[in-house]
C-alpha cells in the first residue's frame, strides 16, 4: 500500500526472470508478446477438471498464490502470503497481502494462524487453507527463498528505500541483529531481508506488509535501470534459485508477455486483508473481513476506484461554501506553505492507496495530478476517468462503509491538496479514497508543483 508508481510490472519481472532461466531460447518473443486469447487457452489446460477452469470458462480470470519461505532451525513457515488475481478477460491484476497471522480453518488441524498450514503441509495445504478461505480456486503456486534472497538483492546493486524509522530487534537464540536506521538509503542484500521481515514495532505484521510492498516497488524501479536489464540472463539465473512454481516455462512467458503487454499501470491493484486484532485463548490473531477481500478481488474496476460512484451527487456542495473555502485555502497556501518535514509526515501518515480520476474532459489531468503525488511519496494505484465532466471544484470521496485506514487516507489527501471538508465525504462505492479532478485542477497543480519542489522529488 506505499509508495512507488513502479508496480505494474512486478509479476512480468518476476515471472519473466523465471521463464528466461528455463532458458526459452527462441520461443521467448513468441511467447512474450501472447496475447489474452493464448493465455486463457493455456490456463485451461492447467485447470481442466477443477474449480478453477469454471473461473476461467464464465470470468476469464485465475488465481495464483505466493509464498515466502523461512527456514528456522528445520521449521518451515511462510511468512509472506500474497493472494494474485489475474482478470484475461477485463485486463487487470490485484495483489492481496494475507496476513500470516490470520485465523482461519486449516483442514485436518483446526482453527489455527494462517502460516501454520505451510508448516504442516508445504504449498499443497497451504492453497488448500486459503481457497477454502476466501471461496476461491488457486490455480497456481509459486515460492520465494529467503535464504537466496539476499543475493538476489545484491546482484541488483542494492535497493533505495526510505525507511521510515529506526528499526531494532536482537533475537540471539534466532541468530538476528536488527539495525536499520531511518532515511532514504540503499539496502545491500542482509539489510533488505531484514527491512522486509521486521515486525516488532505497534502495526505488527501488518506494518511488515506496508514495508514488503514498499521495497517490492522500489525494487522493481531499480529493475528497470539500464544498467540491471543488460544483465536480465545473470539474474534470471539467480532467481530460479529464490522461485519455486508449478507453472510451466511456457505459461509462465505468457503471462509474463501478457501483463507487460495489455495490463497497464492503472490496472495493478494492491490491498490488504482488511480486519482487527484479537486475542482469543491468549493468542493473536487478526480476524479479516473476507467480504470485503472478495468485493476487492471480484468487483468491477470501476466499482473499485471510484470511476462509476458519483453519477448523483456531484459535487453538489452550496458553491458560496465552495467558493469561500477554496478562496480562503489558497491564501493560507500562500502564506502557510508546508516544511518538508510536515509534508513527509502527512504522506508516510496515508495508510491507503489512493485512486485519480479526472472529472474535467481535459485529456492527461488524472496523470499530470498522479505524476506529482508519486513524486512526493503518494502511492497511486489507478488513474482514469469520472462518469461525467462537470465537476466545478474538485472532490475526494471514499466509501461509505470504509475502515478507518481508508477514511484517514481521504482526509489526510483533503489536508495535503487543501481541498474543503464538504469536498471530502463519503461515496457509494469506490474502494480506494480517489480524488476527482474538477475545473480548478490547475489550484492543485500548482500546490503540487510547490510540493514536489519542497520534496526534492524529481
Amino acid at each position: 500500500m506505499r509508495r512507488s508508481a513502479a508496480k505494474t510490472v512486478i509479476l512480468a519481472i518476476l515471472l519473466g526472470a523465471v521463464a528466461l532461466a528455463a532458458g526459452v531460447g527462441a520461443r521467448l518473443y513468441t511467447a512474450w508478446n501472447s496475447k489474452g486469447e493464448t493465455l486463457i487457452d493455456e490456463a485451461k489446460k492447467s485447470a481442466e477438471n477443477s474449480a478453477s477452469y469454471d473461473a476461467l470458462e464464465t470470468q476469464g480470470k485465475f488465481n495464483i498464490l505466493l509464498m515466502g519461505e523461512d527456514n528456522v532451525e528445520g521449521s518451515r513457515r511462510s511468512d509472506t502470503i500474497l493472494f494474485i488475481t489475474v482478470d484475461i478477460d477485463d485486463k487487470d491484476i490485484r495483489i492481496l497481502s494475507l496476513p500470516r497471522d490470520t485465523r482461519v480453518m486449516i483442514p485436518g488441524h483446526g482453527t489455527q494462524k494462517l502460516n501454520h498450514a505451510f508448516a504442516y503441509g508445504g504449498q499443497d495445504l497451504m492453497r488448500a487453507t486459503v481457497s477454502n478461505y476466501l471461496g476461491e480456486p488457486i490455480l497456481y503456486y509459486v515460492i520465494v527463498d529467503y535464504d537466496s534472497f539476499p543475493a538476489f538483492v545484491d546482484m541488483l546493486g542494492g535497493v533505495e528505500v526510505d525507511v521510515p524509522k529506526r528499526m531494532r530487534y536482537v533475537d540471539r537464540a534466532g541468530k538476528l541483529d536488527i539495525n536499520i536506521q531511518p532515511g532514504l538509503q540503499t539496502l545491500n542484500g542482509e539489510t533488505a531481508l531484514q527491512f522486509v521481515r521486521f515486525r516488532k514495532d505497534a502495526l505488527g505484521d501488518i506494518g511488515r506488509i506496508q514495508r514488503q510492498q514498499q521495497f517490492l516497488k522500489a525494487m522493481l524501479k531499480k529493475a528497470y535501470d539500464p544498467r540491471v536489464i543488460i544483465r536480465l540472463p545473470e539474474l534470471a539465473a539467480q532467481a530460479m534459485k529464490i522461485f519455486r512454481t508449478d507453472m510451466t516455462t511456457s505459461f509462465a512467458l505468457q503471462l509474463a508477455g501478457f501483463i507487460q503487454n495489455e495490463v497497464g499501470r492503472d490496472k495493478m491493484l494492491f490491498s490488504t486483508l482488511r480486519g482487527t486484532p484479537a486475542t482469543i485463548d491468549g493468542l493473536s490473531y487478526w480476524i479479516g473481513d473476507v467480504r470485503d477481500a472478495k468485493r476487492f478481488l471480484n468487483a468491477p474496476l470501476a466499482e473499485l476506484t471510484g470511476e462509476q460512484t458519483e453519477a448523483e451527487s456531484g459535487d453538489r456542495v452550496p458553491a458560496e461554501e465552495s467558493e469561500s473555502a477554496q478562496t480562503a485555502g489558497g491564501a493560507k497556501a500562500a502564506e502557510n506553505m508546508m516544511t518538508a518535514e510536515q509534508l513527509a509526515e502527512i504522506v508516510k501518515s496515508m495508510p491507503e492507496s489512493v485512486a485519480v480520476l479526472n472529472g474535467t474532459g481535459k485529456s492527461g489531468v488524472a496523470g499530470e495530478l498522479s505524476t506529482r503525488l508519486q513524486k512526493i511519496g503518494v502511492d497511486v494505484v489507478h488513474t482514469g476517468n469520472a462518469k461525467h465532466f462537470d465537476y466545478r471544484y474538485s472532490n475526494i470521496v471514499y466509501p461509505s462503509d470504509a475502515p478507518e485506514s481508508v477514511k484517514e487516507t481521504a482526509k489526510l489527501m483533503g489536508r495535503l491538496l487543501e481541498i474543503p471538508s464538504g469536498l471530502v465525504r463519503p461515496g457509494q462505492q469506490a474502494f480506494y479514497a480517489s480524488l476527482i479532478a474538477g475545473h480548478d485542477y490547475g489550484r492543485i497543480v500548482k500546490l503540487l508543483d510547490e510540493l514536489v519542489k519542497i520534496s526534492g522529488g524529481q
